[in-house]
């Protein structure tokens, strides 16, 4: 009886410890612990053709800049086919409209297969941007835009860069200027793409038979059109209450 107990003992201690091991590697497999992946996913991007060569202008100074960061900031990129690849470090250009990514030798490339959507981290902060949306303005359903809020009513930022092209009296250096604007859109599936008005009153018609109830948490609240932080915050009020 004492050497059955014995022997019962074992097999659990030893179940047990295969139960741990393979726990370990489908954590492992999952997590896709590889200190080689992100030379295997770049590599892999390239050889999916995603990229074309980038030859940026030079031969100017800049003052300001038309990217989102001038850093590569490592991402995940998931594609219009919905094919995903991760850690591709990557620089979008708001000038251009590119999504600009390195090679493992230093080469810059420019994604040039539809792409819906790019998630990046920034000084520890998440962004995420999207495209896909319907065309409105100048842009067209390949535009990237920078997701605020999302939910029964997306909050969207598009930004697009100019620059203007300065000589100096007696300077042979061309001094180039970068300017940055921000427009906010709101997407609504049965409402397509709307500009957001610059008026907190005009603004929360938009929610149309609960703009009574968004002007009264406006008003209490204080928020203002022109504040991406209060805009933020009205549209995720807007979705708390439609879930």
């Amino acid at each position: 009886m004492i050497l059955k107990e014995i022997y019962m003992r074992k097999n659990l201690l030893l179940a047990c410890t295969i139960c741990f091991v393979s726990h370990q590697l489908a954590a492992q497999s999952f997590e896709r612990i590889d200190p080689l992946r992100h030379t295997k996913e770049t590599i892999q991007f390239m050889n999916d053709g995603n990229g074309r060569p980038f030859k940026p202008t030079r031969g100017f100074e800049e003052e300001g800049s038309p990217f989102f960061s001038n850093e590569y900031l490592e991402s995940s990129i998931q594609l219009m086919n919905g094919k995903s690849y991760h850690r591709i470090p990557v620089k979008i250009n708001y000038l251009t409209g590119e999504l600009l990514f390195k090679t493992e030798d230093g080469q810059e490339m420019s994604v040039i297969k539809p792409f819906q959507r790019v998630a990046l981290v920034k000084d520890g902060q998440p962004y995420v941007f999207r495209s896909g949306f319907p065309a409105i303005d100048k842009q067209t359903e390949l535009t990237l835009y920078e997701l605020i809020d999302s939910g029964t009513a997306v909050l969207l930022k598009y930004t697009s860069v100019n620059f203007q092209d300065k000589q100096p009296y007696n300077s042979v250096n061309i001094i180039r200027t970068y300017n940055k604007k921000e427009v906010y859109y709101s997407y609504i599936p049965s409402k397509g793409l709307t500009a957001l008005p610059s008026e907190t009153e005009a603004l929360v018609r938009l929610f149309e038979k609960d703009a009574v109830l968004m002007a009264e948490f406006a008003n209490k609240h204080k928020l203002k059109a022109k504040k991406e932080g209060d805009l933020k915050k009205l549209f995720a009020y807007y979705n708390s209450i439609k879930k």
